[in-house]
Order: structure tokens, then C-alpha cells, then sequence
């Protein structure tokens, strides 16, 4: 074999070799740069956490307020309440009107002139008759029980305006829960987005360690789980929010309740209570109202007639007299009776209404109280851990490596936890405190609350 040969199957074989020396190493190398990148993507992730767990320290000096979406500027009501008035105004200016006159008249020709008449009677006879009355049925006017037929009116205008206030009230509770849920939605989204990207890393971490062989796959498990979960917390988010800005301090407060105050202006001012009121008076005038005088016709007339007669001079004449009708019943009484009886209904009804909202609102408070508990408890929570935190921080410095990854970055969710629960404690509480608001017409019910933070 020449030297020329030797050389080239030496240089063949040493290509062979190093490729050989490539393949074996390939896993290793493999292994590391995604232990590199993994290990990359766990200190960015701590970076970005302790940016927003400890930023400029003003931020805790932001004092958080109650925000109600109070829409219910008065317009709608105002212009109701100008139509009402104006129909009830008309409604009185016609009853004014009812004064009881009604002119008649009537007109006829006799076909048969002999019929049962006296031939000889000139006076009795006659081919064409015109009578003319007018009749004043004054029981009928707006002269008798005008008082209570005036109230009646009122009433009934009140009525209608307390429907429509109620109406308003429902829709503004209404608005103001969807806007305490579209707040709630960002400031938990912006806080689950957090928690997920965590996860996804741990899923990651810990998918290397089990393919590795480092470790079991029960806590792969575990997170897949707690990240299902979180995902589908997040799903039911309709709108796309950014993820939080700052994790120093919740954009929450506790809030303390004037029980007294409220109840006693609720009992006052309860919009279902007035309406009570005002059906009960209702029923009175309407009982007062309801008389036998109002079933008499007692009408006194003036008529005038004229004759058309065959043989002499056309005449006429006036006459004048009382018309009367008197029913032989008692069905007024039974009505005043039946009256009465629905007045002593409604009263018993009012008073089973005033307990069930005295009920439903010792309820919302019982609500608003354990949210705020919850709330304090997470707060409290939520500083212990922020403090730990920081301890921990200091620790880790200078100390890269010598610390678990997968145990800090579970710190951090359970920070981030805490953060979740306050949020939803406080939904709760806002959502109670809006339900009061339907109790309190003319009313925000901030008024009855103190912001403690």
C-alpha cells in the first residue's frame, strides 16, 4: 500500500470517529442547552416577578375608593315626571268638568192623529211634537266626593312614577353589577396570566426533570391540574386585559357599613314601602268614594215642548219638576265592606314586607361582613408573603444555584393566590353593596359607607 493510501484511509477514519464522537455526545448537549434555556427563562420570569412585587414603594401610599357606576342622573325621572304631572293635571280640569247637566231632546210625528185622542179636544191634537229638557243630575257631578276623587288621582299619578323609579333603580343596580364585573374580570385576568405563564415554566421544569429521570411524575401531575384550572378560570374572562401592573398592593379597601343609618332611612324611604303606603291610601279614597248617594239620580230639569197642531195656532209650553231614580240595593256597602277588608290586607302585607327587607338586608350585610373578613385575611396574607418574599430575595443573591427553582417559583404563586381570593372577595362585597341600592331611592349608598384602607 502506498503512503498516499495510509493517508487517506487515517483521515477517513478520523472523520468517522469524530462523527461517531458527535452522535454519542448529541443527547448531552441537547440536555444542556434546554437545562440553559430553562434556567434563562427562570431568571427572567423572577426579574419580571420582583419588578412588580417591589416597585416604587408610593405605590402603597395609593389610597383605593369604592367606585360606583352611578348612571342615574335624574333626566329619565324628570321627564316622566312631567308627562305625569300634565296627565294628571288634564285628569283633574276633566273631573272639574263633570257637573252633571245634560240637555235631551226628542221629536216626532203622529201617523195616526185619531188614535186615542178626544176628536172634540183641539188642544189634544196635534201632527208634530219638539221637546227640548235640560237635566242637572247633581249627585253625578264633580260636587260630591271631589276631595277624595281629587286624591285618587294623585294617588294613582304617584303610582305610576314609583314604577318607574323602580325601573331605574333595577336597571342602574343592574349596570353597576356588570361594571364591578368587568373590574373584577381585569384585575383577576391581569393576575391569573401571571400565575399561568408561571406554571407553564413549572409544567416545563419539571417535564425536563421526569424525562431525565430526576424525579417521579406525580408533581407533573399536580401542575398540570392547577393549570387546567387556571385556564379555565381565565377562559371565562369575555375580554382580553393585560396582565397586572403592579403586585405591591390589591386595588381593593375594606368598607364599613352605617347599619343604623341605613336601615332607618331604608325603612323611611323603601321604594316597595312607599308603594305600600300609597295603595293602601288608595283604597281608602276609593272607599270613601264608594257611596250610595253615588247610585241615587236625583235630577231636576226644566223641559220645553212645541206642538204643530191641525186646526188652531201652533203652541208651547214649560215645564218644570224632579227626576229620580233609587235603587233598591245594597251592593255599595258590600263594595265599601270588600274595600276595607283588601286596606286590613295590604296593611298585614306591608308590614310581612317591611320584615322581609329588613331580612334581606341584614342578609347583604352578613354578606358584605365575611367578604370583608375574607378580605382583611388575604390583605394580611398578602404582606406576610410580600415580606417573606423579600427575605428570601436577599438570601438568593449571590447564590445562584444553590437554591431550588421549582420552590421558588411556587412561592410566587402562592403569592399570587392570595391575590386571586382577594379579588374575588371583594366582587362579592361590591355586588352585596349594589344590591342595597335598590332600598335606597334618591340615594347613593356610599353615603352610608366609610373607606377604611
Amino acid at each position: 500500500m502506498t503512503k498516499l493510501g495510509t493517508n487517506s484511509i487515517r483521515c477517513l477514519l478520523k472523520v468517522l470517529g469524530t462523527a461517531f464522537a458527535l452522535l454519542l455526545c448529541s443527547p448531552v448537549l441537547s440536555q444542556q442547552l434546554v437545562y440553559k434555556d430553562l434556567f434563562s427563562g427562570f431568571e427572567r420570569r423572577f426579574a419580571l416577578l420582583d419588578s412588580l412585587i417591589f416597585k416604587n414603594e408610593d405605590v402603597l401610599q395609593q389610597r383605593q375608593q369604592l367606585h360606583m357606576y352611578n348612571i342615574f342622573d335624574g333626566t329619565g325621572m324628570l321627564a316622566v315626571d312631567s308627562l305625569i304631572n300634565d296627565k294628571v293635571r288634564m285628569q283633574k280640569e276633566a273631573l272639574k268638568a263633570e257637573n252633571g247637566l245634560l240637555v235631551s231632546g226628542q221629536s216626532y210625528y203622529r201617523l195616526d192623529e185619531g188614535f186615542g185622542i178626544d176628536d172634540e179636544d183641539a188642544l189634544s191634537r196635534y201632527d208634530a211634537k219638539v221637546q227640548v229638557e235640560l237635566r242637572w243630575n247633581f249627585l253625578s257631578s264633580s260636587l260630591v266626593c271631589r276631595e277624595s276623587r281629587m286624591k285618587e288621582l294623585d294617588l294613582e299619578g304617584k303610582l305610576e312614577r314609583m314604577a318607574f323609579l323602580k325601573d331605574e333603580i333595577k336597571e342602574l343596580t343592574e349596570k353597576q353589577q356588570v361594571f364591578f364585573r368587568t373590574e373584577y374580570d381585569s384585575l383577576l385576568s391581569g393576575v391569573l396570566k401571571l400565575r399561568i405563564d408561571n406554571l407553564k415554566l413549572l409544567y416545563d421544569a419539571q417535564e425536563y426533570l421526569v424525562s431525565d429521570r430526576s424525579i417521579g411524575t406525580d408533581d407533573l401531575l399536580k401542575i398540570m391540574d392547577e393549570k387546567a384550572i387556571a385556564e379555565r378560570q381565565l377562559e371565562t374572562v369575555p375580554k382580553d386585559y393585560p396582565v397586572a401592573s403592579q403586585l405591591v398592593y390589591p386595588a381593593g379597601a375594606i368598607v364599613k357599613i352605617d347599619t343604623a343609618g341605613i336601615r332607618k332611612h331604608i325603612m323611611e324611604n323603601c321604594l316597595m314601602l312607599q308603594e305600600a303606603d300609597l295603595q293602601i291610601e288608595l283604597l281608602q279614597q276609593q272607599e270613601i268614594g264608594t257611596t250610595y248617594w253615588r247610585t241615587l239620580n236625583i235630577s231636576p230639569f226644566v223641559r220645553y215642548s212645541y206642538y204643530v197642531r191641525p186646526q188652531i195656532k201652533n203652541s208651547s209650553n214649560i215645564d218644570a219638576g224632579i227626576a229620580f231614580q233609587i235603587p233598591l240595593t245594597s251592593q255599595q256597602s258590600r263594595k265599601q265592606k270588600a274595600m276595607k277588608a283588601e286596606r286590613m290586607q295590604k296593611i298585614m302585607e306591608k308590614d310581612i314586607l317591611a320584615d322581609y327587607i329588613n331580612g334581606q338586608v341584614n342578609l347583604l350585610f352578613a354578606e358584605i361582613e365575611r367578604a370583608d373578613r375574607g378580605l382583611a385575611g388575604e390583605l394580611e396574607r398578602i404582606r406576610q408573603l410580600r415580606k417573606y418574599l423579600a427575605i428570601r430575595k436577599e438570601n438568593y443573591k449571590g447564590h445562584i444555584g444553590e437554591y431550588n427553582f421549582l420552590t421558588r417559583i411556587k412561592e410566587y404563586n402562592h403569592y399570587l393566590t392570595c391575590w386571586e381570593n382577594f379579588y374575588s372577595y371583594q366582587y362579592t362585597r361590591d355586588c352585596c353593596i349594589a344590591q342595597l341600592q335598590n332600598y335606597l331611592p334618591g340615594h347613593s349608598v356610599l353615603e352610608f359607607c366609610t373607606i377604611i384602607n
